[in-house]
């Protein structure tokens, strides 16, 4: 076969595509207007009233600035057994005894070659996972992220999962993969047909949601109804659930600047070093923190 000149011209199957697709939608506006007029026929026929809890709903939009009061601006220190210069290792894995957790949090407190040193006075809420092993160790820092979902909680706790499953299976070496390596399946998008995949995609759409439409405004109204008792329901039981979180942890708080918090931290009462497996984070604010102070009292 033979190279031969070409010019650009657009593909007839996008066109048959739009062609088809249009047939039915340059219809919509037709019937849009048709359908308010008929609503405007009736309209003063009809008494369209508010929901009847809107007035008692709008006396509590209060509660979102309550909610956002809560999401304080602030810093978290986190001390954990994979950290470098602050675990250590040895044949049996990384570790980090409660005493010395507590004891690099409050050395922390006064570095002051650290440009981000909290400075001013200060609320602290402290929490610790201090365990004499592994496998108690990973379940509770895996129960607490679930809580709270700290970055670095969640880091600890894949690590300890990795190195129990690498405990059980040290013993086998799995084969190297070769390379190169196939990418995971996606659609070929590549310019124009991006393009066209957005615009007659939008096309498509709208052409499946009109096809759709096959409930009347009563059929509607009672699925949004359902829908909306379902997801309250949802909300509730999901809020439920984090009530009965029977996480258990050790909580430090405190308040003033971070050279006060720092030696009230150090002289603190806290597990011993047979407790070898230990993360602690504090929660650090020029504000005062509620709702982690009420979480964990």
């Amino acid at each position: 076969m033979t190279w031969q000149l070409a010019s650009h011209q657009w593909p007839g199957s996008a066109q048959a595509i739009q062609t088809s697709s249009e047939s039915v939608l340059n219809q919509v506006n037709g019937v849009m207007d048709s359908a308010i007029n008929n609503v405007k026929a009736i309209e003063n026929k009809v008494a369209f009233a508010r929901h009847p809890l809107s007035n008692d709903a709008e006396s509590l939009l209060a509660n979102r600035l309550q909610l956002e009061a809560l999401l304080v601006q602030g810093q978290i220190l986190c001390v954990h057994p994979y950290q470098h210069q602050v675990g250590s290792k040895n044949d049996n894995g990384d570790h980090l005894s409660a005493p010395v957790a507590v004891q690099t949090l409050a050395n922390k407190l006064i570095d002051v070659q650290d440009d981000y040193l909290p400075a001013g006075d200060l609320f602290v809420q402290g929490i610790m996972i201090a365990e004499k092993n592994m496998n108690d160790f990973a379940l509770h820092c895996q129960q607490l992220c679930n809580v709270l979902p700290i970055p670095e909680l969640g880091l600890v706790a894949r690590r300890c999962n990795q190195a129990l499953g690498q405990a059980q299976s040290k013993l086998i070496k799995p084969l190297p993969i070769v390379q190169p390596r196939f990418k995971p399946l996606a659609p070929i998008n590549v310019d124009p047909l991006r393009q066209v995949l957005q615009y007659q995609g939008g096309q498509v759409a709208q052409l499946e949601s009109i096809a759709g439409d096959k409930q009347t405004p009563v059929q509607k109204l009672q699925a949004v109804a359902g829908k909306r008792n379902a997801q309250l329901t949802t909300w509730h039981d999901a809020l439920n659930q984090l009530k009965n979180s029977n996480v258990s942890i050790y909580q430090f708080s405190a308040t003033g600047n971070a050279s006060v918090i720092s030696t009230r931290l150090a002289q603190s009462s806290m597990p011993g070093h047979d407790h070898t497996y230990t993360f602690a984070a504090l929660f650090i604010s020029t504000s005062p923190l509620t709702f982690l102070l009420e979480l964990f009292a």
